[in-house]
């Protein structure tokens, strides 16, 4: 009775047709408050109507305003750009310095890729998506033990601890919600199928799960994303399907090897299925190579015109740090045509890399950024 009441009264025809059709004013001109991440949390819920009545209009909806989201809010490396300011956030506007990147807009993205994820669980964009969220924002946004920022600021630099965006300490929703993301981790690495398992992020753990009269354990041991190295080991005898994750971003296709012999290999964007009658012992090998990605910035932010990139290596976001204080708009003597190949890691800094010709800046991981001088998308001038 409650899903027959909510189609009949609070479904919002209007808004379902505009979604399905990918019309961009159904989000940033949503007539009945302003835009905000917050509907994402609105149209979630079309997935249960979907699932609980077989109606393809509910899941051509939400399939539209994940298109929609993605296509014209959300910036390199994942960050949702729209939020609940005084002013209007225009499809591309990629504001820097207006009040975006709030971390509930990516819970609520993690979310919703998620469910995406346990209908279509290969189809490897959705975990994608999770990924960047959780690298890029939701860790991004933590400030030690001491709490979560509530702006993934992407310029400057970072909020103060317990500081809301807005010059004074207060309790948020991003705290609530960033410790929601971080206390359901597990539910994101992997997934649970019929026959087996899904491993879609990769990190040291150890998963256990029935399967029939037997019952499956893997021993995942990698220090990813410091190291593109991961092995897995068979903990009891079963026999299981293993679909493991072969990241979009992957640079290569990847050789996965079992006990030492080539099993498969995955292309970028995929799963690989590995089916067969584990031993205990047995040994999964992989190396995920990771590379970089420079992206233009084509927001409407004043100041950030041609020449400003957003600099990306495998998942994660990278930001040029200014390692010597250096406070202000941040111009790095590189041109970008041959910026990758002036990178040098820095010994002992795994995902530091030192930037040949000019020594003001360095490139490190957007999430370990903490009180220096920053900017994820420096200008690059030779």
């Amino acid at each position: 009775i409650d899903l027959e009441v909510v189609m009949r009264y609070f479904q919002q025809n209007f808004f379902i047709e505009k979604l399905a059709r990918r019309d961009p004013s159904v989000i940033w001109r949503y007539p009945y408050d302003r835009p905000h991440n917050y509907l994402l949390t609105a149209i979630e819920p079309y997935l249960d109507l979907y699932r609980a009545t077989g109606v393809t209009k509910y899941l051509d909806a939400v399939r539209g305003a994940w298109d929609l989201f993605h296509d014209y809010w959300e910036m390199p490396g994942g960050e949702m750009s729209i939020n609940e300011g005084n002013f209007l956030y225009e499809p591309k506007s990629y504001w820097l310095h207006k009040e975006a990147g709030e971390l509930c807009g990516n819970a609520f993205w993690i979310k919703i890729n998620q469910r995406f994820h346990n209908l279509y669980p290969d189809e490897e964009k959705y975990m994608t998506e999770i990924e960047k969220s959780i690298f890029n924002v939701c860790i991004a946004n933590q400030y030690g033990s001491y709490g979560y920022r509530y702006f993934a600021r992407l310029d400057g630099q970072k909020d103060r601890e317990h500081d809301a965006g807005y010059g004074f300490a207060e309790n948020t929703c991003c705290e609530g919600q960033g410790t929601r993301i971080i206390g359901s981790l597990p539910e994101y690495m992997y997934s649970f199928a019929p026959d087996g398992l899904y491993i879609n992020l990769y990190g040291a753990s150890q998963v256990t799960m029935p399967l029939g009269r037997d019952t499956l354990r893997l021993d995942v041991k990698t220090a990813f994303p410091y190291s593109p190295d991961v092995t897995m080991t068979v903990a009891a005898s079963t026999r299981a399907r293993l679909h493991l994750r072969i990241p979009s971003w992957a640079t290569a296709p990847v050789t996965v090897r079992i006990n030492g012999d080539v099993a498969a290999q995955g292309r970028p964007g995929s799963y690989v299925s590995l089916n067969r009658q584990w031993q205990r012992g047995d040994l999964i090998e992989m190396t995920l190579p990771m590379g970089f990605r420079l992206t233009p910035y084509i927001g409407k932010e004043p100041g950030f015109g041609p020449g400003h990139y957003a600099v990306e290596y495998g998942p994660l976001l990278m930001a040029a740090v200014a390692v010597k204080g250096k406070q202000g708009h941040v111009r790095v003597h590189a041109d970008v045509q041959t910026l990758v190949s002036r990178l040098r890691p820095i010994p002992g800094s795994p995902l530091h890399f030192a930037i040949q010709g000019d020594s003001q800046y360095e490139l490190w991981p957007y999430f370990e950024v903490q009180k220096e001088p920053f900017s994820c998308f420096a200008e690059y001038v030779d």
